[in-house]
């Protein structure tokens, strides 16, 4: 059974694991904690890793190859907030017990089927006590939610995102940005996270957009895509077929390039082309507090759309704008 301080440790583990989300390539975003407790009760940390941002090293290897075995007892716990990986060859699992490690904690079962289970009982066929965390202490499957989906469903998370006045307008005809420069630094962590950004043909002519990750200090490349449904049309990003109704060949595209996240950012149009054909996981509406006086009535989002589709899961204030999260029901 896991303590107070176990569950403690593994909301710091499960909180590390962001610190590299969407820089670790298809490997999911890990975090790994070595704590001493045999000269206090509440535990000293040893070291910690994460996933590195090529993906390899993994969090466990990070964290390992800090300190020596002579600092491991047998009262040193190693928390990890994916069930480490085991191979025939190298691999985590192995190496923890080269490392003398005797207990783990586990936040959550890897949802690969040639992973699953086998990284847990191997440590335990080893002698080490291994717990596992509850459905509800594992955070680490909603942080990494993408991978999730991923193993589970083999199709890529799609992301859904617009940004609109408070009169639900999308397009403003006398400046560009509708939201304040603090909800663009906000859609731009969105980016990080995803593998790949879809427009519109539309948008794509009218705005010109750069379709990139830009936040200081961070290098990633998110493959952009255009949406066209007419051969021979010159975009300066790659083209993906798209009827409107058959999303067949926008999957396979999104498959050949191995791609397991898409934030899909309009225009209007394929927002809700790609919502009333249900083909998303979320909605993310980053909504103005201001409204806008010059538009035309096609830049309006029918709300009325987003309630029979979704179902709302998070809101919150971002400055004087809002930002709203719904799932796909």
């Amino acid at each position: 059974m896991l303590s107070k301080l176990d569950l403690t440790y593994l909301d710091s583990i499960n909180n590390l694991s962001i610190k590299n989300l969407g820089l670790t390539g298809i490997n999911p975003s890990v975090a790994c904690l070595i704590v001493d407790y045999k000269n206090n009760s509440r535990g000293v940390v040893l070291s910690y890793g994460v996933t590195s941002k090529s993906g390899r090293p993994h969090a466990e290897i990070n964290a390992l190859d800090k300190i020596s075995n002579s600092q491991i007892n047998n009262q040193t716990t190693l928390y990890v907030s994916l069930e480490p990986c085991f191979k025939e060859n190298s691999c985590c699992a192995k190496k923890i017990i080269s490392k003398g490690i005797k207990r783990v904690v586990i936040s959550s079962l890897d949802p690969n089927p040639q992973i699953y289970g086998k990284g847990m009982s191997f440590l335990k066929s080893k002698g080490v006590k291994v717990l596992l965390a509850g459905p509800r202490q594992n955070k680490f499957k909603i942080i990494n939610k993408y991978f999730y989906n991923f193993q589970k469903n083999r199709t890529p998370f799609i992301t859904l995102k617009l940004a609109v006045s408070k009169n639900y307008y999308s397009k403003n005809l006398i400046s560009k940005n509708i939201t304040q420069k603090e909800t663009q630094h906000y859609m731009h962590k969105l980016r990080l996270k995803h593998d790949a950004i879809i427009v519109g043909f539309n948008t794509h002519k009218e705005d010109n957009p750069k379709l990139n990750c830009r936040l200081n200090g961070i290098s990633k490349k998110i493959r952009p895509f255009v949406l066209t449904n007419e051969f021979g049309t010159k975009t300066k990003f790659p083209q993906i077929m798209f009827s409107g109704r058959n999303f067949d060949n926008f999957f396979s595209i999104l498959n050949k390039h191995n791609i397991r996240s898409v934030l899909v950012e309009g225009g209007l149009q394929t927002f809700e082309n790609f919502l009333k054909f249900g083909v998303f996981d979320e909605v993310v509406i980053c909504q103005s507090s201001e409204t806008i006086k010059k538009s035309k009535k096609r830049y309006k989002l029918d709300k009325k759309l987003i309630k029979s589709s979704c179902k709302k899961i998070d809101s919150q204030e971002y400055f004087t704008d809002k930002i709203e999260i719904y799932k796909n029901v």
